[in-house]
């Protein structure tokens, strides 16, 4: 596979060759206000994997080979009960015979439903190990702890942090600003906006990282924050940036796109789901064709609409779908509740 420079020769020889990197863009028809001088896309990254949620793959592009090269086959995996992190990583990783551990954060809700029942049937009882809200703040030094029990054992073991969060990612997540660019030359457009969404945010300081090595200052980023806010944010654009420095060898272009941070137009919290983001995931569906998980992009999604509601942009728009339709399963019987049966 072959990158624009300077991305080649930071990445070119640092991914997985079975994963895709690639993902569609097309029109979106319905939902979002339609306006002749504002032409919407939509890039696919739900495509990319059907069994992972979405952008996440961008990551394991780069992880799955550094775990290769490490010699680790058992991994700890760090998240809550419904992560979609662990929940994809841990199919790749038994899919190439690791042992997979997962220290998950104690639910609210008991109940085995959406991810954390699917985890569950990935993972015997005894590898996934629930931790208090009270003792989550310290979830890296129980992880790192345990791998160090398991290395006096002669059984070494690598911690994945909370969202994938590491330096071994980096290479990954850059592969999504080439893929922008190959959008942008197919297409023979140049988007005036892009639109994402963000958890952890490592795969939005991807995107605004890639950006700036290629030297993209156009377009406009605009983040809806699903979770956490600018100034985390910042911090850990910071902390890829001086791994990316160190990667490179050299300093980075100073250039670097505009960025805009939104909250959610609604449901503010993470992980809540009010009727207002339920019936905006049939509306989705019905006017777009597209079944979108209601935690992460049918909030943005719905944030996105009441933007452009508010003030309506001018030139092509790219909204990114990073998410799957595998985030629907925790939800069936709250939308179930919502439709009619004639």
């Amino acid at each position: 596979m072959s990158f624009p420079e300077p991305l080649q020769q930071l990445i070119g020889d640092r991914l997985d060759r079975e994963l895709n990197w690639k993902s569609r863009c097309h029109p979106l028809v319905g939902y979002l206000p339609q306006r002749p001088s504002t032409p919407l896309f939509i890039k696919r990254e739900d495509e990319l994997n059907a069994n992972v949620v979405g952008t996440k793959q961008r990551k394991y592009l780069s992880l799955l080979p550094a775990l290769e090269h490490s010699g680790n086959r058992r991994i700890i995996l760090i998240g809550s009960a419904h992560s979609n992190n662990v929940l994809g990583l841990t199919q790749l990783l038994r899919n190439r015979n690791y042992d997979v551990r997962a220290l998950v954060k104690m639910p609210g809700n008991k109940a085995l439903t959406g991810n954390h029942l699917l985890l569950s049937l990935l993972l015997p009882g005894d590898c996934i190990h629930y931790i208090s809200h009270r003792d989550w703040p310290d979830v890296e030094q129980i992880a790192r702890q345990e791998a160090n029990r398991w290395a006096v054992r002669g059984t070494p073991a690598a911690v994945i942090p909370e969202g994938g969060y590491s330096e071994a990612v980096l290479p990954g997540i850059l592969t999504l600003a080439a893929d922008l660019q190959h959008n942008c030359t197919a297409l023979k457009l140049q988007f005036r906006d892009i639109w994402t969404d963000s958890g952890t945010g490592v795969s939005a300081i991807g995107l605004l990282l890639g950006m700036r090595l290629l030297g993209m200052t156009q377009p406009r980023v605009h983040i809806t924050q699903i979770a956490g806010d600018p100034d985390a944010f910042q911090q850990r654009y910071r902390q890829f940036e001086s791994w990316l420095v160190r990667q490179l060898g050299s300093p980075l272009p100073s250039s670097s796109p505009e960025v805009r941070f939104i909250k959610p137009a609604t449901a503010a919290s993470y992980g809540s789901v009010n009727k207002t983001i339920l019936h905006a995931t049939g509306h989705i569906a019905r006017e777009t064709g597209l079944l979108m998980d209601p935690v992460y992009s049918v909030k943005h999604f719905y944030t996105v609409k009441c933007e452009m509601e508010r003030h309506m942009p001018t030139g092509p728009q790219l909204i990114l779908y990073n998410g799957g339709t595998l985030g629907l399963c925790g939800f069936q019987s709250q939308l179930a509740s919502l439709q009619t049966i004639v």
